[in-house]
């Protein structure tokens, strides 16, 4: 006798998986978190993506639709120009270089390279990708994205400038 000539088991096997679906999207209605719009004076924190930890010569930080992305240019052999670009308009970029957590540095401003203000540069001493992070805060709007990533993408290769 085959387990497939069983009613109660093929009406199982056919259940289940319709089962699992709504429990998955009813659970996910009844405690998920519903998206909101960045309010004015709020901080929301960036995540860092993968291609920051390795040599792509791109890191890319995003909070749902506000996203940063940095790129660099080398300038000699110690230092270097680091692109941002955002997705949406930016009012100021605030950055710092930290050898690690308890190194407090002082912040610097980045410069606007476009009167958008979707791209902001500046020049700095070329990080060491093993102990050096760099820490930003940028603000949109009146609210604050703040942000912290891996230089390791800075092995790249990137064009002299």
């Amino acid at each position: 006798m085959s387990v497939w000539s069983n009613k109660h088991v093929v009406i199982a096997t056919l259940m289940a998986p319709v089962l699992a679906l709504i429990a998955y999207f009813g659970a996910s209605y009844l405690v998920g978190e519903t998206p909101q719009a960045a309010a004015p004076g709020e901080s929301y924190e960036l995540v860092e993506k993968p291609n920051c930890r390795y040599s792509s010569g791109m890191c890319g930080l995003k909070n749902g639709e506000f996203e940063l992305t940095l790129t660099f240019e080398m300038r000699g052999t110690a230092r270097m120009l680091l692109n941002l670009e955002s997705v949406h308009p930016l009012d100021g970029v605030l950055l710092a270089m930290t050898g690690n957590d308890s190194d407090e540095q002082t912040p610097v401003e980045m410069r606007a390279t476009s009167s958008d203000g979707l791209n902001w540069s500046l020049e700095l001493a070329r990080p060491d990708p093993e102990t050096h992070r760099l820490r930003l805060v940028a603000s949109a709007a009146g609210a604050l994205y703040f942000g912290d990533a891996a230089t390791s993408f800075t092995l790249a290769e990137p064009s002299e400038n």
